[in-house]
């Protein structure tokens, strides 16, 4: 095997971080999602991948998609949400079209739920069909929030994860595996 491709070596060379869902674990996770969301849609969503963290569940669930059939449209999206008033607001928006149609919102983590219902009441004030949205992980466990995610991966603990797009200090992004700092 390709050692690129060999998921379970990858631990073995981040000495210190400790898998809490492995790429196998991912994989088959953002398989049934994509089967789950091919059949949701009637016609092409527009996807709006938040922020950088998703950008390797937004890039594997999108051809996990396609292979089934599913075509859309794809951009990025950064929202900033000031921690003390809990105010959002875009740093970086898209320009696809969305006026009578579906979009898909991807992101990497919910916990309280600001930024993704901030962009879900954006895209339905510029007129969307319906705005859907998928998270990896839900760690919203025991928090009052305004919204729940459509479809969710995993329930995860409420620690800092790290890994398959998601960083500490802008490392870390590029482990096939969602992992934690030092040992349980």
């Amino acid at each position: 095997m390709n050692p690129f491709f060999d998921w379970n070596k990858a631990g073995d060379a981040h000495h210190g971080i400790e898998p809490v869902f492995t790429a196998d674990e991912i994989v088959a996770k953002v398989d049934d999602l994509a089967g789950r969301l091919t059949r949701w849609f009637d016609e092409e969503p527009v996807a709006q991948v938040l922020m950088n963290g998703a950008m390797m569940f937004a890039a594997d669930l999108s051809r996990a998609m396609s292979v089934r059939g599913c075509v859309m449209e794809m951009d990025f999206i950064q929202v900033e949400k000031n921690r003390a008033t809990k105010e959002a607001n875009f740093t970086a928006a898209s320009n696809l079209p969305v006026k009578g149609r579906d979009v898909l919102l991807i992101d990497d983590i919910y916990d309280d739920g600001g930024t993704l219902s901030f962009a879900h009441e954006h895209y339905m004030s510029l007129g969307a069909q319906s705005v859907t949205s998928v998270v990896l992980l839900d760690k919203s466990d025991g928090r009052n929030t305004n919204m729940k995610p459509d479809f969710v991966g995993f329930k995860c603990p409420d620690i800092f994860v790290i890994g398959y797009g998601m960083d500490i200090a802008y490392r870390y992004r590029e482990l096939p595996f969602i992992g934690k700092m030092g040992r349980a």
